[in-house]
């Protein structure tokens, strides 16, 4: 059996063939990493298998304790090939790791899993022309990778003339559509702490997604034709919660045009900003879905809350924590006692109680409509301001 665990593209097809032809040529289960150790491709692998091939294989990358193992080796210097012995970590079966290089630069790795040593290094040397081929794709994939990303981190910026000549480049290279009405979705991706986003694995990305670091976060390009951008934001998240166990958010734009991708950009932070305030694992939330929560595309959290949290909702976040928890189940269920009597678990009588202390505590009048939303609407922005910046 062949798996193909690569992106949909020509490059990844070619190097599918390439892969099975070295493990038909050697007899070795063979798998082919990119230089970030994502997982491109890898051959049938019958009943020799161990933990590190069934995790790369699995979670599309190797863990970062077989990452740190194999650099020891010095992979990423090697000129020809280095054997890898068995034993080395817990359940690490001998293996042979290849480097794929061109014109002296590094761009992946072929592993051959060779636990009983039947793969000579003249077998391997007579594979020289297949690696070069493997090389020279892998080369050609990440100069046009390299372009695109460039030209994204434009698309999305503020600048409108940047803008323009990011959607001429993309379409002149076939990576957006030429119909200039056609809509494209924005996808921001972010861990839940602070800390920097590893590489996306593009191989993994369908055919026409794009993707392209910002900052501390990643940017995925969803044209029009493209699978549906959620998805493609939840499939992507899973994988990097290997390199981010804390968990991994995303948040995903409406369909804005090419020249708009700023607009775009801003939508869909706003969205992963209230994604990585959830639970650990993947959280994915859409800016159709994120209601008063809109205005954190405006601007900057903290700068947001100055100008809406009040010094009466101040009273109340700065104070009894029950009562805030009133308050906010209260309003969030528009107002229903029953309900959130219900919710709080408190008879009718103590909920009557607590409103009317939230009523002294904040001077906010709750059957008015008006004062009733501009409480509501400072406690809801208070919970993202100031917080998960980056």
């Amino acid at each position: 059996m062949t798996r193909r665990d690569g992106g949909t593209d020509g490059a990844a097809a070619e190097l599918q063939e390439l892969v099975d032809e070295v493990a038909a040529a050697t007899g070795a289960p063979t798998t082919l990493e990119d230089r970030d150790l994502h997982l491109v491709a890898s051959s049938g692998h019958d009943d020799v298998i161990d933990e590190v091939r069934r995790t790369s294989i699995l979670r599309r990358r190797s863990s970062a304790q077989v990452q740190e193992l194999f650099a020891g080796f010095g992979i990423a210097r090697a000129q020809r090939p280095l054997r890898i012995p068995g034993g080395a970590v817990p359940g690490l079966l001998g293996r042979w790791c290849v480097p794929v290089r061109w014109r002296g630069v590094t761009h992946g790795y072929l592993w051959l899993l060779d636990p009983d040593e039947r793969v000579s290094a003249a077998r391997l040397d007579a594979l020289t022309d297949v690696v070069v081929q493997v090389a020279a794709t892998l080369a050609l994939r990440a100069r046009a990778r390299d372009r695109s990303s460039w030209a994204v981190g434009e698309l999305l910026s503020g600048d409108a003339g940047s803008r323009a000549r990011a959607v001429e480049e993309l379409r002149r290279d076939g990576l957006l559509p030429a119909d200039p009405g056609a809509p494209l979705v924005v996808v921001a991706l972010a861990p839940r702490d602070a800390s920097p986003l590893g590489p996306v694995n593009s191989w993994l990305l369908p055919r026409g997604v794009l993707s392209a670091p910002v900052g501390h976060r990643a940017a995925l390009v969803v044209p029009a034709g493209a699978p549906e951008a959620a998805g493609v934001a939840a499939r992507a998240a899973r994988t990097l919660t290997a390199q981010h166990p804390g968990g991994v958010a995303a948040g995903v734009s409406g369909p804005v045009a090419p020249g708009d991708g700023h607009a775009g950009w801003r939508q869909a932070d706003a969205a992963l900003r209230v994604a990585r305030g959830g639970a650990g694992g993947v959280s994915v939330r859409t800016w159709e879905g994120l209601g008063a929560h809109r205005l954190l595309a405006l601007a900057e959290p903290a700068a947001l809350t100055a100008v809406v949290v009040d010094a009466r909702a101040r009273a109340l976040l700065d104070g009894d924590p029950d009562l805030l928890l009133t308050a906010r189940t209260y309003l969030d269920l528009a107002g229903s006692a029953q309900r959130t009597a219900r919710a709080l678990s408190v008879h009718r009588q103590t909920l009557y109680a607590r409103l009317r202390r939230v009523r002294e505590v904040t001077g906010v009048d709750l059957d008015d409509g008006r004062e009733r939303l501009a409480l509501h609407l400072a406690l809801v922005l208070a919970e993202e301001g100031g917080s998960r910046e980056g």
